[in-house]
């Protein structure tokens, strides 16, 4: 009888998770930008350059009832938001980012610039007063703003950090950068995979290296953390989306040293998060979980996951041909 009990308890909890499909536009479209945004809606930002709000239940139409812009962006890869304003980064050369009032009575083009250039922007985050914005290399050290009030209005941090051959960050999925207790953090890639980090600011900068495999299209495209000891990073290489090795390293220890994942992801992952003590990770051939600080990785899914982004209860991920996946979180 116990052998029995225990059998079926084991299917019960092995089976594969539930997935709904939220449909919100047509198969062009989709979001690398997805952010829960409330009670019963997400927050997406569109390859088109739209922002729209999504409603979490299946049975409610799409919300695309956000304050429309007077401003022609593209791409958007990144979004955030703080009590003042909602900010949508686009992804281009053209270095900007929409800044809207919570009202929509203000909506503000924001140019970024450094050495007097244009910058590729890959990430923003946002908390409170503080914002912490990012972009590629320019003339040989990589583009860094910061914001102290609001967003009201954003400096060059003043601390430089030089970028090595091949080196850049990703705008796979707008986290690439965060801020975790205060510090200033993001992730690099390319032929050089770094971990950097500002406890003031951006006064001054440390980076460790991060052991992925070198080339152009390797490296860390994504970093999650459960505290600032310990955290993630995901990646690979997307033009190898089904090899596994080199996706996935962890630390414990701030990021001063990387371990490599005993049983990684099932291959190239673009965006990795934590939520109530599981890291889920999506990429081109799938959706994968670690209930083990990252050290050894479950299939969920096939399906190609962009973005990602959880509630108290859900994980939502971004895919092609304008849908979003919801499940029940794992516990």
């Amino acid at each position: 009888m116990k052998i029995l009990i225990t059998l079926i308890l084991v299917i019960c909890f092995s089976r594969p998770p539930k997935f709904e499909v939220l449909t919100y536009s047509n198969a062009n479209v989709h979001a690398r930008s997805i952010q829960n945004f409330s009670k019963n809606e997400i927050l997406l930002g569109t390859n088109e350059g739209k922002y729209v709000l999504v409603s979490k239940n299946l049975k409610k139409p799409v919300s695309m009832y956000l304050p429309s812009t007077r401003h022609l962006i593209k791409e958007i890869r990144d979004a955030d938001k703080n009590e003042h304003y909602l900010f949508f980064m686009q992804s281009n050369d053209e270095s900007h980012v929409l800044r809207e009032k919570w009202d929509g009575k203000e909506d503000s083009l924001l140019n970024f610039s450094h050495h007097g250039k244009p910058v590729f922007l890959d990430g923003i985050a946002l908390e409170d007063s503080i914002g912490f914005l990012i972009g590629d290399p320019v003339d040989g050290d990589f583009a860094l703003f910061r914001t102290q009030n609001f967003g009201e209005s954003w400096e060059t941090c003043p601390g430089k950090v030089f970028s090595q051959a091949n080196e850049a960050a990703y705008a796979a999925s707008g986290t690439t950068n965060h801020l975790i207790d205060g510090d200033f953090v993001f992730i690099s890639g390319g032929e050089t995979s770094r971990f950097i980090w500002s406890s003031d600011l951006g006064e001054k900068w440390t980076s460790t290296k991060i052991p992925f495999e070198s080339c152009k299209t390797c490296g860390a495209y994504s970093l999650a953390f459960k505290n600032r000891k310990e955290m993630v990073t995901i990646g690979g290489d997307y033009t190898r989306p089904n090899e596994s090795a080199n996706t996935c390293y962890y630390s414990i220890d701030g990021g001063l040293n990387w371990s490599a994942a005993k049983n990684p992801p099932s291959g190239y992952r673009s965006c990795v998060i934590f939520a109530n003590d599981v890291y889920y990770a999506c990429g081109t051939n799938g959706i994968d979980y670690s209930k083990d600080n990252g050290q050894n990785w479950i299939n969920l899914s096939t399906e190609n996951g962009l973005s990602m982004c959880t509630d108290k209860r859900h994980l939502y991920i971004s895919c092609p041909k304008g849908k979003v996946l919801k499940m029940k979180l794992i516990k």
